[in-house]
């Protein structure tokens, strides 16, 4: 089912609810959006790009400008449906069409929808038709005999405006080979768009403003709640993103002391850098810095390019430098005020509003804005005059690690207009990746280094290539026998000390004997230091021992082992997989393998082992 916005057709802005909208306004129209609805407003830079995905699509400027007009509040709303980023564009409350970056074509495109394809008929611009048909069937294929009149594409695969020749039913087909056109989706045909009318996002602002402070304050009033009751020091997760600025501002009308805690990835936006020192500046408030260096750099050469579905690089990069400062700094505990909100995934619309955090030990999450919409969000900046990050107007609509394996190829564009440095570096790493690994050029082109295991069925269905990654570790499970085999050889003095975290181990003729709760095994490390091979009858002791396997191979050095351990049990004792094991003190619980991103991402994950 759709979700619903409100826009004021008297001031030419979005409503943020239907009480005001009637109050305010003479007229209300009601936009159906596509879920979740976490609709934007579009910065100047979003607005170029959009009217260049017309240009592209249609070769017009004229169209671009009628349907992405200038001084005018323009929403977006990101969407799925496509093989890369894509959003339906909002002009003067009505849906125009959705712009999309085209993979293959490494551009930005335009696809028209109901008011938008009106305008293109009524006013002749772009590629349009008239058929001689009664109604618009999708997936029917119009030959030339049927057009009336029109202006068509001669290229294939191009957008067309469609109109039946009473103009009862509007659509949108493709161009195909022979002047055919395909129709795709079709409608009872919309009005014209309104006439334009000059608006600013401060008119919005001003419209909803009784309803962003009664909003806030709830949201205040919440934050006060929850300090009382835990009242623990409360530090503030601020990203240099719009979500996290929110948070911090309403903490700040709490009247409590609060830190800042930026965690540093060294992936970050180059004016994220500056935003923070001016916002710690701004709230007085002690600013902690969770650095992770150059950590990403050297664990991409133990880990090979992060995925979405192996993402490492979140726990040594984030979690690890995170939990490594808050100990230190607040080893009792502490409140982690976070812009979490239900809107940006389905993963975070489960997240409650205070949760106790599964990653940083001793943390108490609080969401204070998990309702909010991006909308409100920006509202409230506005409303408020905070200081955002400069990098929302060059087209993002969120900040992080700029070269996250979650962007979009469209995103990933303009990393490469703003941020020539760290793009060229992940494209040299990758690169090197592929050679050594024999991966055709589309792993690059295309982003399939963005998935390890398997390409999403959009993906698919465009790009026909043979791709399989290897992992830097190998499983193949075979009955009562696992082997492992690793890309480099095993750290054995430090996967001796791992064994003892199962129970007693021995050595038999070259192989360890583990006996424990969870069973026993036999374990043989083969010649060259670099494959393992585990006989036992438990399944689950078999992967725990693959994954001290891994984990005496490939680190990260993120120390999320040690800080995990709840009896301090695991001490590092240099660089890379360099650990000893008090057996005294260590309970198996094995939380340590939980938190390692080699025993996680490498074993635990992988799909040699059936069911992993």
């Amino acid at each position: 089912m759709p979700s619903v916005i409100y826009w004021c057709d008297d001031l030419n802005v979005p409503v943020l609810s239907r009480d005001i909208g009637i109050k305010h306004c003479s007229s209300l129209s009601i936009v159906r959006v596509t879920r979740p609805g976490d609709v934007r407003p579009a910065f100047p830079a979003d607005i170029e790009v959009t009217r260049r995905a017309v240009v592209n699509e249609f070769g017009s400027e004229e169209l671009a400008r009628v349907l992405v007009p200038d001084n005018e509040v323009v929403l977006l709303n990101k969407i799925p449906g496509y093989a890369d980023q894509a959003d339906e564009v909002i002009v003067r409350g009505r849906v125009i069409g959705h712009r999309f970056f085209d993979v293959e074509r490494r551009m930005w495109r335009f696809r028209p929808l109901y008011e938008g394809v009106t305008e293109m008929i009524n006013r002749g611009l772009g590629y349009w038709a008239v058929i001689r048909m009664s109604k618009l069937p999708e997936r029917f294929d119009v030959h030339r005999e049927l057009i009336v009149r029109g202006n068509l594409p001669s290229e294939k695969y191009l957008h067309v405006a469609v109109s039946t020749e009473d103009g009862r039913f509007h659509g949108v087909a493709k161009a195909m080979r022979g002047g055919r056109l395909r129709i795709i989706k079709s409608w009872i045909a919309k009005g014209p768009l309104p006439d334009p009318r000059p608006s600013t996002l401060k008119d919005f602002v001003e419209l909803n403003r009784e309803y962003i402070e009664r909003k806030a304050e709830e949201a205040v009033e919440f934050l006060r709640k929850v300090f009382n009751e835990y009242k623990k020091p409360v530090v503030v997760s601020y990203s240099g993103g719009k979500d996290s600025l929110v948070a911090l501002d309403l903490t700040s009308r709490t009247g409590v002391k609060f830190y800042i805690l930026f965690n540093d990835t060294g992936l970050e936006p180059l004016e994220s850098y500056e935003n923070v020192k001016e916002v710690a500046k701004l709230y007085n408030a002690e600013l902690i810095i969770a650095s992770a260096g150059d950590r990403y750099w050297r664990a991409i050469k133990e880990f090979g390019p992060p995925a979405r579905d192996y993402r490492w690089c979140c726990k040594i990069i984030k979690l690890a430098p995170i939990t490594n400062e808050m100990l230190y700094r607040f080893p009792t505990g502490f409140i982690s005020v976070v812009g979490q909100r239900a809107y940006e995934s389905f993963q975070r619309a489960r997240l409650p509003r205070v949760s106790v955090s599964k990653w940083v030990t001793k943390d108490i999450v609080v969401a204070p804005i998990q309702d909010w919409t991006a909308l409100e969000v920006w509202g409230y900046i506005l409303l408020r005059n905070l200081p955002y990050n400069k990098a929302y107007e060059y087209g993002f609509d969120r900040l992080g690690c700029v070269i996250c394996p979650a962007n979009e190829l469209g995103e990933f564009e303009t990393v490469r207009e703003r941020y020539p440095g760290i793009y060229t570096r992940l494209s040299e790493v990758l690169r090197d990746f592929a050679n050594r690994q024999g991966l055709p050029r589309e792993f690059i082109d295309y982003g399939l280094w963005r998935w390890r295991r398997e390409l999403p069925g959009d993906i698919r269905g465009r790009i026909r290539v043979s791709l399989r990654v290897k992992y830097p570790v190998e499983l193949s499970d075979n009955g009562n026998s696992l082997t492992v085999s690793i890309d480099r050889p095993i750290n054995l003095s430090t996967f001796a000390e791992f064994l003892k975290m199962l129970g007693i181990v021995m050595v038999a003729n070259g192989s360890y004997i583990v006996k424990g709760k969870f069973g026993e095994a036999e374990v043989r490390v083969e010649q060259g230091s670099n494959k393992v091979v585990i006989s036992s009858s438990n399944r689950e002791l078999r992967v725990h021992i693959a994954g001290l396997a891994a984990r005496s191979s490939i680190c990260g050095e993120c120390n999320l082992c040690v800080n995990w351990c709840p009896t301090k049990a695991l001490r590092r004792v240099g660089p890379g997989p360099s650990f000893i094991v008090d057996e005294d003190k260590c309970i198996n619980c094995l939380l340590c393998s939980k938190a390692c991103p080699s025993a996680q991402y490498l074993v635990y994950r992988n799909p040699g082992i059936h069911g992993a």
